[in-house]
């Protein structure tokens, strides 16, 4: 297998103080057109479909339209296309914006950070099914109510809500009534996922029965065709039993959590401690990645499961909270610990075990899954603050292949820049991964917060078959004095809401010579405005394998956005 593994020597031997040295000359950026927006309209999201069509998303924070403008690949409008929404986030909701992993807090004033969550499109979920959108909202009796004036809309609480646009923009729309009241007296019905098919749309759910202390996973198909809601569950292998009595492992998350949808085909992931053998002792063996993957009946297709086979002596570690890109999505459990005499601190246990130690990433063009983190000395699991020695990352085909793999140390040239905890596993260590769409290169960084000193930042690039290209290293000395520009890759699948989701963004100081050319032009353009112009995104979607579409916005609310082709 050592022919898998790539030497990291020219990316962790690679100096990055002279970055601006090796920038390529920007490639130009073609004028499409620009878009005029309400003094209250926010782009609440973009999407890049099969047919190379963007469709942007603009809310309102006063009304309660939602428009849908599709554009082509030259940046000209197709069509736009009027939707409705009854419901808005409050400052009630338990809601997180678009997280930028970067360690700096916008200073905006409350008036337009309130604007601003009641502009965002949640409780709205968007999906996609080829070059259909569908935008499915599930109503809350009192919510509506209270925020919503429109009495000859008559409806239950628990009702479906769902409009679908085809490729031409012409819109139908449909209303679902509630599950029976019955049925949903005996189960806590928590949504994983959600994707749409020819037909309907469908949501991943987990059922669980306290009294009778059962856990089902099921799907609930929303059928265009029949106006029905129809059931089928999920064959899904048992979730270990929860561990007790055993400190160490006590608060290790085993349960599925929901990896993403393509045509057919539904995943799912998890980190074991336990194979299932009888008396079997938790941390005696290695951590498992499992794959899982059924069809849109519920029934298993295929998946698969790995312990890595990292390099010898050594194994997967704890980094710190890792991303949730993409479709990914937990259901959280809480546990408190005790802090100080009369204080009690709530963490989610997906955060701080098996969450933070590796994490999985669909590729949605392939259905290849990437798992990839950072690893230690040792050879079991442990939750231990020991020195994080390197990275890793796997490519696996959906029968367990392994397609393409990398483990290397952390250089000295790197660990020699180090401030505390950058090389050390903590809760309070930010991490990011992001694949770009354009060039196919990985990128993973990682930071410590500012309560361990100055917010350092390393980001590791590497090419579509993980071979290395440099690192980038920042010290944290005067980072929020720097300008960065932060790009957003529209999402080819959906813009739904998930637990704890990160959204899939780059942000950075200044492009690379390894850099798809556009990178240099969108850095020359942020350069134009304040550093601390933190609302500043580039809206970036492929239409070509080198070509694509960016809408640029300066503001948060209102103003205008300004679209650009690229070769």
């Amino acid at each position: 297998m050592k022919h898998f593994y790539r030497s990291l020597a020219s990316l962790l031997l690679l100096a990055s103080g002279n970055v601006a040295a090796q920038q390529p000359a920007a490639g130009p950026l073609q004028t499409a057109q620009t878009i005029s927006l309400g003094e209250h309209t926010m782009l609440a999201g973009t999407l890049v479909l099969p047919n190379h069509n963007t469709v942007l998303l603009l809310t309102d924070g006063v009304s309660f339209d939602i428009t849908a403008q599709c554009l082509a690949p030259d940046g000209h409008t197709l069509w736009k296309t009027t939707l409705n929404r009854f419901q808005r986030p409050t400052q009630g909701f338990s809601l997180e914006l678009q997280k930028i992993a970067i360690g700096r807090e916008a200073r905006e004033n409350k008036e337009v950070q309130k604007e601003k969550l009641a502009a965002a499109l949640y409780p709205v979920n968007v999906v996609t099914d080829g070059n259909t959108v569908v935008l499915a909202e599930r109503l809350s009796e009192s919510w509506f109510k209270k925020f919503n004036h429109d009495k000859s809309f008559k409806l239950k609480n628990d009702h479906m809500f769902v409009q679908r646009l085809d490729e031409q923009g012409r819109l139908t729309k449909h209303q679902f009534e509630p599950r029976p009241e019955a049925e949903l007296k005996k189960v806590e019905v928590r949504t994983l996922g959600r994707y749409a098919e020819a037909n309907g749309y469908v949501e991943v759910v987990r059922e669980t029965n306290k009294r009778e202390e059962t856990l089902v996973f099921a799907l609930l198909h929303f059928d265009f065709n029949t106006k029905t809601l129809r059931r089928e569950p999920i064959d899904m292998p048992a979730t270990p039993e929860h561990i007790t009595g055993l400190n160490h492992y006590r608060h290790w998350y085993q349960e599925w959590a929901y990896l993403g949808h393509r045509p057919n085909q539904t995943y799912f992931c998890r980190r074991t401690l336990v194979t299932g053998a009888p008396k079997e002792k938790p941390g005696k063996q290695p951590l498992i990645y499992q794959v899982y993957i059924t069809d849109d009946q519920g029934k298993a297709t295929g998946g698969f499961s790995t312990t890595l086979a990292l390099n010898k002596g050594t194994r997967p570690m704890y980094s710190g909270p890792m991303p949730s890109p993409g479709e990914l999505n937990h259901i959280p459990l809480y546990f408190e610990v005790a802090q100080g005499k009369n204080r009690n601190v709530t963490y989610d246990e997906w955060e701080t075990s098996t969450g933070g130690m590796g994490s999985f990433y669909l590729d949605h063009a392939t259905g290849d899954v990437l798992i990839y983190g950072e690893y230690g000395e040792g050879e079991i699991p442990e939750m231990t603050n020991d020195d994080l020695k390197g990275f890793f990352v796997r490519r696996y085909a959906p029968d367990g292949r392994a397609v393409a793999q990398v483990q290397n140390a952390y250089s000295e040239a790197m660990r020699a820049k180090k401030k505390n905890a950058s090389f050390r596993g903590g809760y309070y260590r930010q991490t990011r991964f992001h694949v770009d769409p354009i060039s196919g290169q990985t990128q993973f960084s990682f930071s410590p917060l500012r309560v361990y000193g100055n917010s350092e930042d390393f980001d590791l690039f590497m090419d579509r078959d993980f071979k290395p290209l440099r690192y980038d290293y920042l010290p944290g000395k005067d980072k929020d004095e720097r300008t960065y520009t932060s790009v957003q890759y529209a999402q080819p699948f959906k813009l739904t809401s998930t637990y704890d989701g990160t959204d899939d963004i780059r942000l950075y100081e200044h492009a690379d010579k390894t850099d798809p050319a556009v990178y240099a032009a969108l850095e020359k353009k942020r350069r134009t405005a304040p550093a601390d112009a933190h609302d500043y995104w580039f809206h970036l979607s492929p239409t070509g394998a080198t070509s694509g579409l960016v809408v640029e916005q300066k503001k948060p609310l209102g103003g205008s956005l300004q679209v650009y082709t690229f070769q």
